[in-house]
């Protein structure tokens, strides 16, 4: 009981690796208590990146909870939906959603209303529904700052320059990040910094400030060293390769990447790790080396065709025509740049008109 309680106070002190730690052992405790335990150890490995792990977790207090307490399920399905978007996988995490929202109807629990409906809007942000996200996400962000909720007001500003960006408004996008980060800062949330960082340099790269992007990249790596979110330092480490590529240091990007592709592959990550052999393919690609390059992009494209990344996978086919076109296999390579629009117009993208990505 004292274990699990210290296991608790980690977690939410911010320490999910120690709250993993302390947690004891299902068998140790009354069975009363083992879902609650079960619980912690999912939300701690949500928050360290261990989304697969955590969703087993998830999955399996759903269909053992029975007829027990509404918000236990309430609260292990948010979890989950929450880790299934940060996956690509947007129908499940719709349904586990749909089914807590009925199980808090039923239940009468009216204080979870909020928490749903931003759930169910950050999936429709996952599943490439930008202009419904933001036309959600808008009043979302003005009722936080009416409240004076600054740290609340950064994450969903941050979710607004993400939506802004994959539909090609990039000005609105960076104002949404560079906001973001301004309130997150007010609230003395480096967590939320951090991403409002991430955001910064994206959007900076597709707008081709590359040496900005970079910079903003080095510092979202430098908030998050040394943390427990091994899930933000590999996207640190990929988005730094990213704009490095851009710049032409490759050797120092290929340095990157490897380091984040290790950092996915402990969290079992298929589809971020896609987009680490796409960038390692474009490096081969670069430096000329055709017979290296088109490996890592049919590597890449296999990952994101069975996460349906439709962003990845129209990278992926996008650099295989431009390798088939260098081997002089140029009607290949016109089918694959074809296939690669088809799917990103068909998913509301632009990815074929980016060149600094």
């Amino acid at each position: 009981m004292a274990l699990l309680e210290e296991a608790r106070e980690s977690f939410e002190a911010g320490a999910p690796s120690r709250s993993l730690a302390l947690l004891p052992g299902s068998r140790v405790l009354p069975r009363l208590l083992r879902p609650e335990r079960d619980l912690l150890e999912a939300e701690a490995l949500r928050a360290m990146g261990f989304f697969r792990r955590a969703e087993a977790l998830y999955g399996r207090l759903l269909r053992s909870a029975g007829k027990g307490d509404p918000a236990f399920r309430i609260e292990a399905a948010l979890g989950s939906a929450a880790g299934l978007r940060s996956v690509g996988h947007v129908a499940l995490a719709a349904q586990r959603l749909s089914a807590a929202r009925a199980e808090a109807r039923r239940a009468g629990l009216r204080g979870y209303a909020g928490r749903l409906s931003l759930e169910e809007t950050l999936v429709d942000r996952a599943a490439g529904r930008y202009g419904i996200a933001i036309r959600r996400l808008k009043p979302a962000v003005r009722a936080a700052l009416a409240a004076r909720d600054w740290g609340g007001a950064a994450y969903l500003l941050w979710a607004v320059g993400g939506a802004e960006r994959f539909r090609g408004n990039l000005k609105d996008s960076q104002a949404a990040f560079e906001r973001s980060r301004r309130l997150a800062r007010r609230a003395g949330d480096a967590v939320g910094e951090g991403y409002a960082l991430f955001g910064l340099g994206g959007v900076t790269r597709i707008l081709g400030r590359l040496r900005d992007s970079e910079r903003w990249y080095a510092r979202a790596g430098k908030a998050f060293q040394g943390t427990d979110d091994l899930f933000a330092r590999a996207y640190a480490a990929c988005g730094r390769a990213n704009a490095l590529r851009q710049l032409g240091r490759l050797g120092e990007a290929e340095r990157l990447y490897r380091r984040s592709r290790k950092l996915y592959a402990s969290l079992e990550d298929e589809a971020d790790l896609g987009y680490v052999d796409w960038g390692l393919g474009e490096i081969h690609f670069r430096r000329g080396d055709l017979t290296r390059a088109l490996p890592r992009f049919a590597l890449a494209a296999r990952a994101f065709r069975r996460h349906g990344e439709a962003r990845g996978l129209s990278l992926a086919l996008l650099s295989m025509a431009r390798v088939r076109h260098s081997q002089g296999r140029t009607a290949m390579g016109e089918t694959l740049f074809r296939q690669a629009c088809a799917l990103a117009r068909k998913a509301g993208l632009h990815t074929y008109l980016e060149s600094f990505t």
